[in-house]
């Protein structure tokens, strides 16, 4: 058994991410960033997991397009589903907003991983819309966003218990 992670990112969390999720998983597994390869024959894969970060409310185009163009293969597979977005409350609405209705569903496991601000790697106008949000977020005495680490380990627990 393999699984595939197929994932796109802006500005590195979810690629930490991924690269956690794949040490978890006790099947080998193949990463695929779709931003910078071309997609392998999913037929040599029982298990996919396919993911991205969430930019101003929406999942990053290259996973769309990946689940619009392999939707019915992704309908064959032990299927995960997982998004990196700093409003972690939001993960619900997000997932439903992000995935088509028949993957959502055929899903085994659906997670999200929460997010961090990497200030260094964003543009410069990310860099002014990060600063305020943390502004914001300290003044009403919010956390900022983090990685949801133990929501790595559940969804990995939860592909490890699969069977095909």
């Amino acid at each position: 058994m393999s699984t595939l992670i197929v994932y796109a990112g802006k500005y590195g969390t979810t690629e930490k991410c991924v690269k956690t999720l794949a040490t978890k998983i006790n099947d080998p597994v193949e990463i695929l960033n779709l931003r910078q390869e071309a997609v392998p024959d999913l037929t040599e894969f029982d298990s996919v997991i396919v993911g991205g970060s969430i930019y101003f409310g929406q999942l990053q185009q290259a996973c769309r397009q990946f689940c619009r163009d392999h939707s019915t293969e992704l309908m064959r597979k032990k299927l995960g589903l997982f998004i990196c977005c700093g409003t972690f409350e939001k993960t619900e609405d997000f997932l439903d907003a992000s995935f088509p209705a028949d993957l959502l569903e055929h899903a085994t496991v659906k997670a999200g991983f929460g997010g961090e601000l990497s200030l260094k790697q964003m543009s410069l106008f990310d860099r002014f819309v990060a600063r305020m949000v943390s502004r914001a977020a300290r003044k009403e005495g919010r956390a900022l966003p983090s990685i949801r680490w133990d929501e790595v380990e559940q969804f990995s627990a939860a592909i490890n218990r699969q069977v095909v």
